[in-house]
């Protein structure tokens, strides 16, 4: 009897449903971990971009270094704290307590099995530690997209959630933010673990101490995320009334989320004011302040907090609701399926769990829009960009009301349903194609980062020496010396000079792109770098300036270091 060759649809159904499709699917999702890691970790790596990544990665270094949780990036403003607050300033080993604390724990771990390798060579031009903290990103976005498997697995079915599963993992986004350094990945990690307690907690509602259990180990986590990003708070005041209004009894199992996150916060709150007298260290006055003004405004002050009769919430609410719907693609990833969440919420899907949680993840996203609109957004990746946390609980709901769209068609023909499905996942990933298919482009994070240009400040000052800076977190991470951000005047500058407030004079002053870059009338001469304008411009001019040695550094000049003498002819 003559054999016939298996058709089209034989085959997708064989690939689908035969006995070695759970292997086959293993390998496909092997092979495509395996080689976006390798893509995004060594092709398109240019180092750390941010200056949250670099101040975190040098107190992550500085704990793998037996220093406690101390900075090399001191902010004047952290001096005004503590001599406010009757604090001693310390001339070496200066406390933090402007960043939360677990993601420079967590990258510790790493940094120290390559302590060997923290010096940063002339011909480095992505520095070992930014390599260590993107890679660990990596192992947390892909732990975490084990994790939502299973959440989509419980919300729908198994092929749903491969497919969700696949998207994922090929939004574009997501691997920035791997590669940022920024604390994102790890709470992506921390989250799905708390989104799947909360299903399991709302599939035993007949079990009450069960699901205080699970409620407990939810709080738990929120609180663990709460140290990773002080705004992490928000998303769990609109986890928070959910459990109020779905679990029961509804003040017991809202007291013990509560309580539960108290253990896990309060701690370090008592940390910050024994250190600074603040529980919320400096980091809270972010709330009150011109928004994204840190480095630029207060934080450069020794005079005091930003004005508090400055805030307005209703103005705030509105350029947060103009930023986010100019950029609400851009911010879930321009993934498609992501954003039919929100049409899914007209939908009525059929298990009551499913249908429920969908609100939880809308109250959590509605305070994660509240944070961000008090914090503010900088950039599609950013350090209080939020929306990616919810990318893939957004994925799973709306790609499952596009299929319900499509079973409404009646297709009978498995392989157009695959040709459907395909068409979506490439879609969503058309970003990721773009920028793999674009190549690196520069090697570096240039301007204004040369990481070897900084590195060689290290040769030219000693460990104690301090350097002021317009962009001290790549001094301190890169040169791992001393350095305060550029205060607000010179005479501020002088007065921490002279007094040797921070144990040392001031023996150098590095300006780079971050300043010189700036509006020339709008941000230098009558903005906040207005009292440095004659040393920003070119040529320098010292005249009256302590520091009468200067020298320009690559790139093109762009760069220039103001020293106490001549640190650098001889070493040339």
């Amino acid at each position: 009897m003559a054999t016939t060759k298996p058709g089209a649809q034989e085959i997708v159904h064989s690939l689908d449903q035969g006995k070695l499709a759970p292997i086959i699917r293993i390998a496909m999702f092997g092979a495509l971990i395996i080689t976006l890691t390798l893509l995004y970790l060594f092709v398109q790596f240019r180092g750390l971009p941010s200056s949250t990544a670099m101040d975190q990665a040098q107190i992550a270094r500085n704990l793998a270094d037996g220093k406690g949780f101390s900075t090399k990036y001191i902010r004047p403003f952290a001096i005004w704290q503590l001599e406010n607050a009757g604090k001693e300033v310390p001339s070496e080993n200066f406390p933090d307590f402007f960043n939360s604390p677990l993601n420079p724990f967590v990258n510790s771990i790493p940094l120290r099995l390559f302590k060997s390798q923290w010096e940063l060579a002339p011909t480095d031009l992505i520095y070992v530690g930014d390599r260590v903290i993107a890679a660990t990103a990596i192992l947390f976005f892909l732990a975490s997209v084990a994790i939502w498997y299973v959440i989509g697995k419980r919300l729908f079915d198994q092929k749903l959630s491969l497919i969700g599963c696949a998207i994922i993992l090929l939004t574009d986004m997501m691997w920035q933010f791997t590669l940022s350094g920024l604390p994102q990945m790890l709470m992506l990690f921390l989250f799905s673990i708390a989104s799947l307690l909360t299903l399991m907690a709302m599939d035993k509602r007949g079990a009450p101490l069960l699901v205080l259990g699970l409620l407990f180990g939810a709080g738990i986590l929120f609180g663990l995320m709460v140290l990773a990003h002080g705004a992490a708070i928000w998303i769990f005041f609109g986890w928070l009334a959910f459990a109020l209004v779905y679990f029961q009894p509804r003040g017991v199992a809202g007291l013990v989320a509560v309580g539960a996150l108290a253990i896990v916060v309060v701690p370090w709150l008592a940390r910050n004011y024994a250190v600074s007298g603040n529980p919320l260290g400096i980091g809270g006055y972010e709330l009150v302040a011109p928004v994204n003004s840190g480095e630029s405004g207060y934080l450069r002050s020794l005079s005091g907090p930003p004005p508090f009769s400055g805030i307005n919430p209703l103005h705030r609410l509105k350029n947060a609701v103009f930023l986010h719907a100019e950029n609400f693609f851009p911010f879930l990833g321009m993934s498609l399926a992501a954003v039919m969440f929100f049409v899914s919420l007209m939908h009525r899907f059929r298990s009551k769990s499913t249908a429920m949680f969908r609100w939880c993840v809308l109250l959590m996203w509605l305070g994660a829009f509240a944070g961000m609109t008090f914090c503010g957004v900088q950039g599609d990746v950013s350090r209080n960009q939020l929306h990616v946390l919810f990318i893939p609980l957004f994925v799973f709901y709306g790609l499952a009301f596009i299929m319900v769209l499509y079973a409404r068609l009646e297709v009978q023909m498995p392989i157009l349903r695959v040709a459907f499905l395909s068409l979506i996942v490439f879609l969503c990933s058309l970003p990721l194609l773009a920028r793999l298919l674009a190549g690196q482009g520069i090697a570096i994070q240039w301007p204004p980062y040369v990481p070897p240009f900084i590195a060689i400040l290290s040769d030219w000052y000693e460990e104690k020496e301090v350097i002021a800076s317009d962009m001290p977190w790549a001094v301190a991470w890169y040169a791992n010396r001393p350095s305060i951000l550029l205060p607000q005047t010179i005479k501020d500058f002088n007065k921490l000079s002279d007094y040797r407030v921070l144990g040392s004079a001031i023996h150098g002053l590095y300006l780079t792109p971050v300043t010189g870059n700036q509006r020339l009338f709008g941000d230098i001469y009558k903005g906040a770098y207005t009292d440095w304008v004659f040393l920003i411009t070119r040529p320098p001019n010292v005249q009256g300036f302590p520091l009468q040695y200067f020298t320009p550094l690559p790139i093109d000049g762009e760069c220039i270091i103001f020293a106490d003498r001549d640190r650098w002819s001889k070493r040339e």
